[in-house]
């Protein structure tokens, strides 16, 4: 393993793909020495459609991580996801001999009676996870030690298509990357925001990414149902876009002024944003951006709460709902999540299984997937190298120029290149900027996208600035 001591995941996602290298930390948690995140190509709700666009975007990430920290990647643990993935429960049964003592070698028989189970034509078994343990029609957590002839248990098989599974392995091999394990990104995001105790007392995570949503239902400390939502933070893009928006205006225009509830703007605010020349300039009001967000964020909700009952655990979520993911930053969704079902809600980063220490970038919620992927590589039972391997060149491929949307961990040798973190306390920093200034302006009359007549030369030349760049410029990201 030329990693050396270090483990590698890859997040491959609708939007981006994200690399991410960590050590095994104190306490079970993940020391995160760096990431890398760029734009991908030819993956459709979270499924690889073009395997060679999205070769090119993981070498961009492993190459980036590769010249900052002097190794050679060699294998990586990565994700899959997308609606092609389902569960089915699979109960099994063994008898216990001697005094009727169970012992952990009869644990341990149970679960490789699984290992003999077939997945239905086209389908591959992705990962089994065991609900609980029934001795003598008595259910159990930890049967290890307690008395009975029969131990039974339910299994469930988590199945993705053929075709999905070996199109992330052909990616990863076409940049020279052994897959050392893959595992559902559901359940690696859950894994790395959900609390033990929420675990226990039942709790669903929802996952909203660009092209997808998943979600993992867990009661006592057991994941129970995994279901994916064919919807994200795309449908709500190609919304905004109807109004005339330039794509590459979109989510800029999303982050910066979008809530997901309209209840909540009490403004009535315009937005311009460029056209396709000078002469014509795109407009919305932040009313309109909030209902449109507010919309299909209520159309995911529904396909959300579809899968929790599917889980038959709608009434035992004592800990309520965590969100993570991408799109889960929106502003005011956990207020909206909330007030339309009534259950408690939280928003959530990895930071509970990261060690201090770790980069900057790491605790975000984008990245919660990626963070999750290498704490199961780390705890799959793999044995991972103690040293570090000597400094080495990267590969001998030129190194490509990353554009403005790939951003990862601060380096010595790019001042410039900025984390998620720092890009999001730029993009915030602006928005307050430019609210302190419409708010300073507006004080008498709320703004509707029309200049007020006259207001002397300042006033003069503040609308010959409005028409000449408006609030978005071409050169945001």
């Amino acid at each position: 393993m030329e990693n050396g001591d270090y483990v590698v995941a890859i997040d491959l996602g609708t939007n981006t793909v994200a690399t991410v290298v960590g050590t095994r930390g104190e306490g079970g948690k993940v020391r995160i020495i760096d990431c890398e995140i760029s734009p991908v190509q030819g993956v459709v709700r979270s499924e690889i459609k073009n395997v060679e666009l999205v070769a090119q975007s993981i070498k961009r990430t492993i190459e980036a991580i590769e010249a900052r920290q002097q190794i050679t990647i060699r294998e990586a643990y990565a994700g899959i996801s997308g609606q092609h993935i389902r569960c089915v429960k699979y109960p099994y049964y063994v008898f216990v001999g001697r005094d009727g003592e169970i012992r952990e070698e009869d644990v341990q028989k149970l679960h490789e009676s699984m290992g003999n189970v077939q997945a239905p034509d086209g389908e591959t078994i992705i990962q089994i996870i065991p609900q609980n343990y029934i001795v003598d029609d008595e259910e159990t957590m930890n049967p290890v030690g307690a008395f009975g002839n029969k131990l039974e248990a339910v299994f469930n098989f988590v199945l993705g298509d053929n075709n999905a599974v070996s199109r992330v392995k052909r990616a990863l091999q076409k940049v020279e990357i052994r897959q050392a394990g893959l595992f559902l990104n559901a359940v690696a995001s859950a894994e790395a925001v959900a609390t033990e105790d929420e675990k226990e007392e039942g709790v669903a995570v929802v996952d909203i990414g660009g092209g997808t949503t998943d979600v993992t239902v867990f009661y006592k400390n057991s994941v129970r149902h995994v279901g994916i939502v064919p919807m994200g933070g795309n449908a709500i893009n190609r919304d905004i876009r109807s109004y005339g928006i330039l794509e590459r205006h979109v989510e800029s225009l999303k982050v910066r002024y979008g809530s997901a509830m309209r209840d909540q703007i009490k403004t009535e605010m315009s937005i311009k944003t460029p056209g396709l020349n000078a002469r014509m300039p795109k407009e919305i009001s932040l009313l309109n951006l909030a209902a449109i967000i507010e919309a299909r964020m209520l159309d995911i909700i529904d396909f959300v709460m579809a899968e929790i009952k599917a889980s038959g655990c709608q009434q035992k979520l004592g800990a309520g709902v965590v969100l993570t993911g991408g799109a889960a930053q929106m502003k005011d969704l956990d207020l909206l999540f909330k007030n339309y079902t009534g259950i408690d809600v939280r928003v959530a980063t990895p930071d509970t299984v990261i060690e201090p220490g770790s980069i900057e970038s790491a605790s975000n919620p984008a990245l919660a997937t990626a963070v999750g992927l290498l704490l199961k590589g780390l705890s799959s039972g793999r044995p991972v190298r103690g040293s570090r391997p000597q400094t080495r060149p990267a590969r001998q491929e030129a190194q490509p120029e990353l554009g403005g949307n790939s951003y990862g961990a601060a380096s010595t040798e790019n001042p410039q290149r900025r984390t998620i973190n720092t890009l999001y306390r730029e993009r915030k920093a602006a928005a307050d900027r430019e609210q302190e200034f419409i708010d300073e302006e507006t004080q008498e009359e709320p703004v509707t996208g029309k200049t007020k007549k006259g207001g002397g030369l300042f006033g003069r030349l503040k609308q010959k600035i409005d028409n000449m760049f408006d609030v978005i410029e071409d050169n945001e990201i």
